[in-house]
Formats: structure tokens, sequence, C-alpha cells
């Protein structure tokens, strides 16, 4: 058996290879690639309904995804097919021990223009909700748009699916076990995309996520957007764990603080200003810290959003101007 790298940088590369982005009308998701015929695995409640789904590849092909092998509500997993096949898998972890509480695990992030990074957090606690379904509570709190993203052992291989969830009124973030994705990825059928208008997954919290056209990024540099998306993200990655603490009046202050300094220093970006004053009259209008944390974090969502969707626009066309040069 061949020696396996338990290095950072090998963890990283074996899942960025097999990571996908999805994007459906009004909203980006995350799935990868489990087997190298094209099956995509992903939360159920991130395409439940869709029927429209691109996929963006890690080397750039923007594809349609058509055809659905499996879902399952219980356990919010859906198994998408893609057009193609002969793609870079993650590794399925052999021997299906879940890693127990206290251990490391790692899940890849993904961040608009800029590489994913590999997060590296712990497990918090085993949650046994039935004889049917056992997942991990992480102590990491992840943004809403990393549901879907693999979760890796310390080697690179693939144990579970992140999921974002509610549990008690506050956030967590679960591992979805990789056992549950095992009996999907065995199914022989292929169904049409429609099929996902049937589904009906777990309910959430109603967010209200604003929904923006491109044009509202027109005067923003492509390096101004990428350094604006690493300010929300970082801005979530902080504030979230303090709503879970449960000082919601933090949380939306650090939220509040971080919209004020992206309105005070952008003004080359008239659209992202507008839409972060929306926000923060929302705020102003919500009745209670918790609200307003939400009513922050709705703005901070849709602008990642848009803001996705321009890079990932941006990286098509470059991927398709690209020079055949294998083909001469």
């Amino acid at each position: 058996m061949p020696a396996v790298d338990t290095g950072l940088s090998a963890v990283r590369d074996a899942a960025t290879s097999a990571l996908i982005t999805l994007d459906m009308p009004n909203r980006r998701g995350v799935g990868f690639v489990a087997t190298p015929g094209g099956q995509l695995v992903t939360n159920l409640h991130m395409v439940a309904g869709y029927e429209e789904i691109s996929a963006l590849l890690a080397d750039g092909r923007l594809l349609q995804v058509e055809q659905v092998i499996a879902f399952d509500e219980k356990h919010d997993l859906a198994v998408l097919q893609l057009p193609v096949s002969n793609l870079p898998a993650l590794r399925l972890e052999s021997g299906g021990m879940l890693p127990v509480e206290g251990d490391p695990v790692f899940i890849l992030h993904p961040a608009p223009g800029t590489p994913p990074f590999l997060l590296e957090t712990r497990v918090r606690s085993e949650q046994v909700l039935d004889e049917s379904f056992t997942f991990l509570e992480l102590e990491a709190i992840l943004p809403e748009d990393v549901s879907g993203s693999p979760v890796l052992d310390g080697t690179g291989a693939w144990i579970g699916v992140a999921t974002c969830a509610f549990a008690d009124g506050r956030p967590v973030t679960i591992v979805i076990p990789s056992r549950y994705v095992l009996p999907l990825l065995e199914r022989t059928d292929v169904l049409p995309l429609s099929t996902l208008g049937l589904a009906r997954p777990a309910a959430s919290r109603q967010r209200q996520i604003p929904t923006h056209s491109l044009s509202m990024l027109e005067g923003c540099a492509p390096d101004v957007l990428e350094e604006v998306a690493y300010t929300l993200l970082r801005a979530i990655q902080l504030g979230a764990p303090l709503y879970n603490r449960g000082d919601a009046a933090a949380c939306y202050r650090l939220y509040a603080h971080t919209a004020e300094r992206l309105i005070r220093e952008r003004p080359d970006c008239p659209g992202i200003q507008d839409a972060l004053r929306h926000g923060l009259e929302r705020c102003a209008r919500s009745q209670g810290a918790d609200a307003c944390a939400w009513a922050l974090r709705d703005t901070l969502d849709g602008l990642l959003g848009v803001i996705g969707r321009w890079l990932q626009a941006q990286s098509a066309l470059a991927y398709r101007a690209a020079p055949k040069a294998y083909l001469q």
C-alpha cells in the first residue's frame, strides 16, 4: 500500500481538485466529486426545488447538471450526476471509523476569487437523534454557504459532509457521516433534475438574504472585490462564534462595525455601500440583538453571493478564452 502524505498541503490539494461550486438562481452552494464517474455529493437543502444548476469544476469548466442519482431527506443529502467522467474524486476513509470528541477534522472552505483554504476544527460531540441517524457536532461555526463541503481526516480521506444547521435556536456545524452517503452512490437509476422539486428537506431558519444583480458591482476593481469578500468572510468567522456563545449583541456590533468600515473605505463601490446601508437600516428597525445580528448576517451573505457570482463569471470567461494549445 502506498504511503499517505499526511501534510496539510496534501490534504488541501487533494480536496481542492474535487471541490465543486454550485450555482442556482439566487443561490450558491458547494459539493464535491465522490467518484471518478462524476457523482457529486452535496446537502439536499442547498439544491432542493431547483431545476437549473451549474457546476464549476476546479479546473475551470462550467457544466450544467441535468440528472439526479438520489436524495435522502432525513439525512439532508443529495447525489447529482455530472455530465463528465474521469474526474479527480476524494478518497473515502476505508475503515468506517468516525472521529471522536476532541479529534481534529478539516473542512475545505470556498472563498470567492481566491483558492479555497483548509479550516481545522475539532469534534465537539457525537449526537444520536435515533437508531438511524448519528452525526458529529463541530466546534467551529461556518457560514451557511459552506454546507455540502467535504469533511476530511488528517490523511485527506473524506469522512462526511459539512452541514450548517440550527439547534435550540443557535447555528451549529455538523458532519453527516459518509456511511449515509454510500447507499446513495450505489444507486443505478438516473432521474431528471426536476425530481429535486419533490424533495422536502428539513426546515431551517427563514432567511432574508437579498439577491443583487451583477450591475451593482460596477466601479469595483477585481482585487477590491476579493478584498471585500475576504473582509465579509472574516467578519462571519468571528461573529458566528460570538452568536453561538449567546452574545448576539457582540455579534451584531462586529457585523455593524464591518459594514460601517466598508461604507467609509469603499467609495469606489457605491452598490456595496448602498447594500450595507440598507442592512444597517434593517438592523435599526429590528427588535433585539438577535434579530439585528441576523439582519446584518443576511446583508453580508447577500454581498458574498453577488461577488461570488461575478468572480465565477470572470473565471468561466477566462476558461473559455484560454488557448487550446493541447489540441495542436
